[in-house]
């Protein structure tokens, strides 16, 4: 009896004292600007400053090309490493359980963002701006109103400069056919380095398809009816450009196999154009040699198990050289 009274006492004593999470959430300083309101520790005061001072020119550009007006403020959360930003999260939004990989957190419902300062300067800032796109796709649609495929190409497409990694990736499944229908996209990514790879390229470059192909404008207008009708994605989708999601998808393949589509979707130059078509053929010898290292690798093997054994090992052992730009993980969710 005596020793359940002292562990009662032990444990109100533990629960009135604040924790490491509770000391940090009280001691956090405040910058605000018209659209967010940033916190973080005061050891990190001048990593805040430099969000500041380009929060809301990210602002203007992010909204403005969704057509968006925001209405009241984001929070930003800016914590020293994982641990605390993910203390943060459990105290603010109890319940959601982040992957402990992620570089940043958004919320658009609660129109909140967090952030971890582990991370190089330019990879925070660029989370910053795909955390914030995630947030203004949120206000005008609504959380949860895309798919994954959808907002994650959005975001990229808003925060990062073209990456010759993704090119690669997207030119190389284009030309052996391994491109993944949207539709496998819906709710996640596919795991294996290389397929996610694969996945995010296509999504960032399909969201350049719709809003260069057929107009910011429609692009906008697009977003805007997301937000105002109660129809699913794929419904408001096919009336505002008025073909099918599966009937624009067969319309950007068919342009990725041809030409393959990233001039005028990033980019304006000759010097691109033949730089893609190194790339092609370089996809192409390489690919050949490892068809052909296989068949003879495989060449004890019955017909029927050949097949089988070479898919396997394309989906399981991508090529050493292969490059995938988030090493299998995505660089944010919410």
């Amino acid at each position: 009896m005596r020793r359940m009274f002292a562990s009662l006492l032990l444990g109100l004593l533990l629960a009135l004292v604040p924790g490491r999470g509770a000391r940090a959430e009280a001691e956090l300083d405040v910058l605000e600007t018209a659209h967010y309101r940033l916190e973080y520790p005061p050891n990190l005061a001048g990593l805040a400053q430099r969000l500041v001072d380009q929060i809301e020119t990210w602002h203007g550009r992010i909204y403005g090309e969704l057509g968006a007006d925001a209405k009241g403020q984001t929070i930003v959360t800016l914590m020293p490493d994982e641990r605390d930003m993910f203390s943060a999260v459990a105290r603010r939004h109890p319940g959601s359980r982040p992957p402990e990989w992620a570089a940043g957190l958004a919320f658009p419902g609660h129109r909140t963002i967090f952030l971890r300062a582990d991370v190089p300067a330019e990879e925070l800032l660029t989370t910053a701006q795909h955390e914030i796109s995630h947030v203004a796709l949120g206000s005008l649609a609504g959380p949860g109103r895309a798919p994954i495929w959808f907002s994650e190409g959005l975001a990229i497409r808003q925060s990062e400069p073209v990456a010759f990694e993704r090119i690669w990736l997207l030119t190389e499944a284009a030309l052996v056919d391994r491109l993944l229908p949207l539709s496998a996209l819906d709710g996640a990514y596919p795991p294996g380095g290389g397929r996610i790879g694969v996945g995010y390229a296509q999504s960032v470059h399909f969201v350049g398809f719709l809003a260069t192909r057929y107009g910011e404008a429609r692009f906008k207008a697009f977003i805007r009816a997301l937000g105002t009708r109660p129809e699913p994605f794929e419904a408001v989708l096919a009336e505002v450009y008025g073909r099918s999601l599966s009937t624009l998808e067969a319309e950007w393949r068919e342009g990725l196999t041809f030409w393959w589509g990233w001039i005028p979707i990033v980019v304006v130059g000759t010097s691109f154009w033949v730089l893609i078509g190194a790339l092609l053929v370089f996809a192409w010898r390489r690919r050949r040699r490892e068809q052909a290292r296989r068949m003879r690798d495989l060449a004890g093997l019955e017909v029927a198990d050949m097949a089988e054994d070479v898919e396997i090992a394309h989906d399981l052992r991508p090529p050493r050289d292969m490059h995938d730009p988030y090493q299998g993980r995505p660089p944010s969710i919410h």
